[in-house]
């Protein structure tokens, strides 16, 4: 299908035209044409992204501030370059992702409008949503009162003559005050509202990037968990109709597993960035948070709990929806040998065995095609995380 021949329904417009806004913004909504608006859009959002990398890079560089700052820094340059990292792939997967987009699109359109598998889109279209406003909301929310904070305040010093003066304490919402010390007013102000934009920019590229992985993805577990109504129909056919059901089935699920190896060819690099970037986090959490508890900062460590909470959430995200693919693509084993089979002819019964043969072979979601995403792997990481706060503790007591 073209994109000429794309056709927006109000189903398709309520499950996908969130994402649109979100990825159109940066450039990288995969049904836009690639005319110089897109290019442009995608541009400014890279050299955003690419400067707030640059300047958490050099202010790490300078090491003027204290360690706990320079942790902050690392743990920002870490989601800065896995934001990049995502920018720059799904570009590259552009094609990949319309076709994903496309077959969605597709869906909607030829659907039933009261049927058991509207039902199910519906409720895996909710939950995607759900989610995206959620983690949209959350990350906007947290950006905004770091861009609030750095305004400048006003603070009362004392000179040697003991008079008092009113001081205006100058801050930018990256704290980049090591690379950006001694500004002009003027500068100050364009600094200021360049970083602002950046650090919006970054909820987007970052935030935004992750809740379109998730919604595309749902719409693929939807159609998998929609397999089971194609069953009964043929479960329910007469012997006539029961290989033309057979077919229409095995296309449906061939068509499912290519979208789905499209979304993991798409996305196995970023996970994989995701990955290593989530666990230099984990890392640099633990020491912060064991140098703050031993120093009873209590904000500075609720701060970095809420960020190795978010790094958490994050793997979490993503290890839910390889593990529910893996699971639903497993189902079809379970779903095929519960049909009369045996009613069948003996010519028709054999594709029975091909179809469970095939769907034996687990969807997998991996990172660099090596390490499976999934709720068994997540549990992993949460083992390795608390032994590595164990050892820390130990480390820090000695």
């Amino acid at each position: 299908m073209a994109n000429d021949d794309v056709v927006w329904n109000t189903d398709s417009a309520n499950a996908l035209q969130m994402y649109k806004y979100i990825t159109w913004s940066i450039g990288t909504w995969p049904l836009q044409d690639e005319g110089i608006f897109s290019v442009i859009r995608f541009g400014i959002a890279f050299v955003l992204e690419f400067g707030a990398l640059v300047s958490v890079l050099m202010e790490v560089r300078l090491s003027c501030g204290s360690t706990d700052e320079t942790l902050d820094f690392l743990g920002a340059a870490a989601s800065t370059f896995s934001g990049l990292m995502k920018l720059t792939f799904i570009k590259l997967h552009r094609a990949d992702l319309q076709r994903i987009i496309l077959s969605a699109l597709n869906d909607w359109s030829s659907i039933i409008a009261i049927s058991s598998v509207k039902e199910i889109m519906l409720r895996y279209t909710k939950r995607g949503k759900l989610v995206c406003r959620v983690q949209m909301s959350f990350a906007l929310i947290i950006i905004s009162a770091m861009i609030l904070d750095a305004l400048p305040k006003s603070e009362l010093s004392r000179s040697d003559n003991d008079t008092s003066s009113e001081d205006i304490v100058k801050r930018i919402p990256l704290r980049t005050m090591c690379l950006f010390g001694n500004m002009s007013t003027s500068m100050h102000w364009t600094v200021f509202l360049l970083q602002a934009v950046q650090m919006l920019n970054a909820v987007f590229v970052d935030t935004g990037n992750d809740v379109f992985f998730f919604g595309i993805a749902m719409h693929i577990c939807g159609q998998l968990d929609s397999l089971k109504i194609v069953y009964n129909e043929f479960k329910e056919s007469d012997e006539e109709n029961g290989v033309k059901k057979i077919k229409e089935f095995v296309d449906r699920h061939s068509h499912l597993l290519d979208l789905a190896g499209l979304l993991e060819n798409t996305y196995n690099n970023i996970l994989l960035v995701i990955l290593m970037t989530s666990g230099f986090h984990i890392c640099l959490a633990g020491i912060q948070i064991m140098l703050l508890s031993k120093r009873n900062d209590v904000v500075p460590l609720v701060k970095a709990i809420v960020a190795f909470l978010i790094v958490l959430g994050q793997l979490f995200q993503y290890s839910y929806v390889g593990n529910h693919l893996s699971s639903l693509s497993q189902d079809i084993c379970q779903v095929v040998s519960n049909c009369p089979w045996y009613e069948f002819p003996p010519s028709i019964a054999r594709n029975f065995a091909f179809i469970i043969m095939r769907a034996h072979v687990p969807l997998l979601l991996t990172a660099g095609r090596f390490y499976p995403m999934d709720m068994a792997s997540f549990k992993n990481i949460l083992k390795a995380s608390f032994s590595y706060f164990s050892v820390l503790r130990i480390a820090f007591e000695e």
